[in-house]
């Protein structure tokens, strides 16, 4: 099969790659390119040596099932990446996104197949009701929910996103569905206009008064900004950090804003799978609003292309297609 690998920092090659031996393999029609698969491209990651084949939202057909398995050759499935254990301390704490013993789909998805192990399908892959490439956008969605929960959403609140990247576009969106003002900050024209066409309020940096929001998303790595939001963030308010920042960065905090003004500063990674499951019903039901992120689609031999463009910030969610 034909497979797009990451070879080392800033390279990308098509390759011939074998295809899986699994017992449940599925037909790949689309996978979403994600921040992690950018900061690997450029700037490498302990997860993923080169060569590795990387993408994780993914949806397809099923190539090959046994019969056991409950589906059909031809099925349209999307695929979690990952799924918690579901019996360790952090899960029966409700802290799944944290288990120690996950299962994982064995290897990337920017290729034509993926296998699939026997005993993970029954937990990790969903029958979904159509070929839509709004599907590649579960497993970033269920990212989002589990930030929602660290969140203190309460009636007259008035949320801010900052950085209106695909997962802050994201952000914004399930904001409104709730009902939730929402106004995000983003220096980038093109992602900024393109929030606004949404009907979503969209600023330059600088543009915002202290005090008021009282939710507030950083959706951007970058260390200074929470420090910065946690002073702007209104009393008895939270601030996300839903972007990551290596251990080796360390934040100056408003110990003020913390103690006397009764600040919350919290963080959420990844998802488990009650947001995975969650994430796709809500896609399931409101496909249309939620492809609007989806500004590129674009074949796999043109993937180096794809990294690119979304590293310049001309673009939102890229899917790459086999």
């Amino acid at each position: 099969m034909k497979a797009l690998v990451y070879t080392g920092i800033g390279h990308l090659e098509m390759q011939e790659r074998p295809k899986p031996e699994a017992d449940f393999i599925v037909k790949v029609l689309g996978c979403g390119v994600c921040g992690t698969d950018l900061k690997t491209y450029q700037k490498g990651h302990h997860f993923f040596p080169p060569p590795a084949v990387l993408g994780h939202e993914f949806f397809g057909l099923v190539e090959k099932a046994s019969p056991a398995s409950g589906y059909s050759i031809g099925d349209p499935v999307v695929v979690a990446p990952y799924a918690e254990c579901g019996s360790c301390p952090h899960c029966r704490a409700g802290a799944g996104t944290l288990c120690r013993n996950k299962s994982f789909v064995d290897g990337g998805a920017f290729c034509e197949y993926v296998g699939i192990p026997a005993d993970y399908v029954a937990t990790g892959v969903f029958r979904i009701p159509v070929v839509d490439d709004s599907f590649t956008l579960v497993e970033p969605l269920a990212c989002v929910l589990n930030g929602f929960e660290h969140l203190r959403l309460r009636e007259g609140s008035k949320a801010l996103v900052v950085g209106s990247g695909p997962m802050g576009a994201l952000f914004a969106l399930v904001f409104r569905a709730q009902g939730v003002p929402v106004t995000v900050v983003e220096p980038g024209a093109m992602r900024r206009e393109k929030v606004a066409s949404w009907g979503i309020d969209a600023r330059e940096p600088g543009d915002l008064s202290v005090g008021e929001y009282d939710n507030i998303v950083i959706a951007v790595n970058k260390k200074e900004l929470v420090s910065d939001y946690v002073k702007a963030v209104a009393d008895a308010g939270t601030v996300l950090m839903f972007s990551g920042l290596s251990k080796e960065e360390i934040v100056a905090i408003d110990a003020y804003a913390i103690h006397y003004r009764e600040v919350t500063l919290t963080g959420s990674f990844g998802y488990a799978m009650r947001h995975f499951r969650k994430a796709l019903a809500l896609i399931t039901d409101h496909r249309e609003m939620f492809s609007q992120v989806i500004t590129h689609r674009m074949p796999l031999e043109e993937g180096s292309a794809a990294f690119n463009l979304l590293a310049s910030g001309q673009a939102f969610k890229i899917i790459l297609k086999p």
